[in-house]
């Protein structure tokens, strides 16, 4: 459109009718009705280029136009004069320009991007630009994904609506000017927001960032980690603000949160990274640091990294032990295929819980006749098993389409000889590492990942406070639990953990030390099992949950405190005549699991000193691990 000298008269005026409009003082009514007609005459003079931007606009929402077609709308848009086959493409466009909103910047302010003589500006744009973008999943956008593909750099399939709105506003700043939204801040680890943030370090530099955490300002709003974040347009400096609102409950509104002196110093660079981590400086210059010319996990362990098992239909595939036992001995064979599982929940620090699950793994290509038992089971379960089409309709609650027979479960796992050997397990989500070394055979769902590595170098290695620190700084943060972030642990996260170059004496001390930590570990699981079945017998009841206070019964005080847990779990207090005798038992018990405690600690701190010395780190920056981990030695 700029070629053409209608429409750089037409916006020549605009212009001049917008100056006339800000120059007139309205005092009076009759002012304003002033200002009024000025602007109703440079919206007339403009609607004919505004049809023009429609029709070209609405081409990406099935609007089907000819290049001779489009000629035809340009030529007649000065006299308004269109063939009537022509006309009906207009009305079309003007349709789906009310459907879809559209809106034409340039036209609607047209004093901000055109000069006095109707040329565009040499640098456009306002002064400031600040908003409040909706958030929109992108679920629910999908008709206008093709028009934001072809339009905007930050276009990821699954980008979130208000990540388009940085790039718009960003591009109608000036240069050296501000952008201020508030949104969400899930673009700064997002695999959607990717191009998002790599556009962000080309085309701005951040100013501030306060992140309100899981704290919601806007009451009954779906937004996730609100954050408030203020751009210049252009290169910023060598550091911004960065202020992190962990408690909002202390402070009795924004202002005073945003004053609080909480705020650090966060390195600008941070922004060219694969993931988005606004810290104090020294933080992210340790983060590089640490992995600067370091091989990976996956290099170090050739990419032998899998997540456990999806079955598509647990309810049929996942087992207690009465059925396991009562399918054994209805044909031995059965035994064959049953394997001992752990869930996510289950791994812990060092050592994994006993589920008391199984799994029927019929994996892909079994002879499902070689075991009548469990064919008989499972054809209990055969309507839900039956694999059904992506595109069926019905109303079926059953497993995704998949070259795979009924009875077989859904995923491929070829990689299934990986289970039978020693391993390291970790849970995907978690908010202090919990890694463990497995040499029984077990097998493990989805919330699981392993490494086919069953060296205790290793998991010394990626059980540490450094290894923690690394996966602060790249996995997905999810919620703040104790005062610790649980993380999402994908293995695309885990396997980019760096593994530092080790002496002969530090690897042997490293096996050595993790070894006898997971034996302490395991023992210490046992006490505590052996104290809780004594409880389950003595009483009567029911297996312990984990998410009562008598699961963790060492914390307990005294015998009386321990009555008190008992009446509220098994409705049973300890008879006063035993009161003495369980005080103690339970002292006794108490003070074993301090002592293993104890030993754990101070394997767990030699092992990390050892750690801290491969990777050469100086006392200072060991103590900003220490303080940044936060979770305490020895954890259960």
């Amino acid at each position: 459109m700029f070629s053409d000298a209608d429409f750089t008269e037409g916006v020549s005026f605009a212009v001049a009718q917008m100056a006339a409009i800000e120059n007139t003082r309205a005092e009076d009514v009759k002012d304003v009705k002033r200002q009024e007609q000025l602007y109703a005459d440079l919206t007339q003079r403009l609607s004919a280029w505004e049809q023009a931007a429609d029709v070209w606009t609405a081409r990406y929402f099935g609007l089907e136009l000819t290049a001779e077609q489009w000629k035809t709308v340009r030529g007649f848009s000065a006299s308004g004069a269109l063939p009537p086959a022509v006309q009906g493409i207009v009305n079309e466009a003007a349709r789906i320009a009310r459907e879809q909103r559209f809106f034409h910047w340039e036209l609607a302010f047209p004093e901000i991007f055109y000069d006095a003589n109707g040329a565009p500006k040499e640098t456009p744009g306002f002064d400031a630009v600040i908003g409040n973008p909706p958030y929109v999943r992108q679920e629910r956008i999908q008709p206008v994904k093709p028009f934001l593909q072809a339009q905007y750099e930050v276009y990821s399939g699954t980008a979130d609506l208000f990540l388009y709105f940085y790039e718009r506003g960003l591009q109608f700043a000036k240069d050296a000017h501000r952008l201020g939204y508030i949104t969400s801040g899930t673009y700064m680890n997002s695999n959607s927001a990717k191009p998002f943030r790599e556009y962000i370090h080309d085309n701005a530099g951040m100013e501030w960032v306060a992140n309100f955490g899981e704290n919601q300002p806007f009451r009954g709003a779906e937004m996730v980690y609100p954050t408030i974040a203020v751009l210049r347009h252009g290169k910023g400096g060598d550091t911004f603000r960065n202020l992190f609102i962990e408690d909002a409950l202390r402070f009795a509104n924004l202002q005073g949160a945003l004053e609080s002196g909480e705020w650090v110093d966060s390195l600008s660079e941070a922004t060219g990274m694969d993931e988005w981590r606004f810290q104090a400086a020294e933080l992210t210059r340790l983060y590089k640091k640490l992995v600067a010319h370091r091989t990976t996990l996956g290099e170090h362990v050739n990419g032998n990294i899998y997540r456990g098992v999806v079955t598509g239909y647990n309810e049929a595939f996942i087992i207690d032990a009465e059925t396991r036992d009562r399918l054994i001995e209805q044909h031995p064979s059965s035994a064959e295929i049953i394997k001992p599982m752990v869930r996510g929940q289950d791994l812990r620090p060092w050592y994994q819980i006993d589920s008391g699950q199984y799994l029927v793994f019929t994996r892909r290509g079994i002879n499902i006749d070689e075991y009548p038992a469990i064919k008989a089971y499972l054809e209990t379960f055969r309507p839900q098993l039956e694999p059904r089409p992506d595109d069926w309709k019905g109303n079926w609650q059953g497993r995704k389409a998949g070259s795979y027979q009924w009875y077989e479960i859904q995923d491929q796992t070829a990689y299934y000889e990986v289970f039978d050997s020693p391993k390291i397990m970790w849970a995907e989500i978690s908010k202090l590492p919990r890694l463990s070394l497995d040499n029984r055979g077990l097998y493990t769902n989805n919330k699981c990942y392993l490494i086919a590595d069953g060296s205790y170098s290793l998991l010394g290695l990626v059980q540490s406070r450094i290894t923690w620190f690394c996966l602060s700084q790249v996995a997905t943060p999810l919620r703040l639990r104790g005062g610790l972030w649980q993380y999402q642990l994908f293995s695309q996260f885990v396997e980019r953990l760096p593994i530092p170059d080790l002496t002969a004496q530090q690897e042997s001390d490293l096996a050595a030390i993790a070894e006898e930590i997971t034996k302490l570990a395991r023992s210490r699981y046992g006490l505590h099992e052996d104290f809780r079945r004594t409880l389950v017998n003595e009483f009567d009841g029911k297996p312990i949950s984990t998410r009562v206070a008598l699961y963790k019964w060492w914390e307990l005080d005294d015998e009386k405190a321990l009555s008190d847990e008992l009446k509220k779990q098994f409705k049973q207090e300890i008879p006063l005549k035993k009161r003495g005798e369980w005080r103690g038992y339970l002292a006794d018990e108490s003070a074993r699991h301090a002592d293993l405690t104890a030993q754990i600690v101070a394997l767990e701190t030699r092992l990390n000193a050892i750690v801290y010395d491969a990777f050469a780190l100086t006392p200072e920056e060991r103590a900003l691990i220490e303080a940044t981990t936060k979770y305490p030695y020895g954890e259960v």
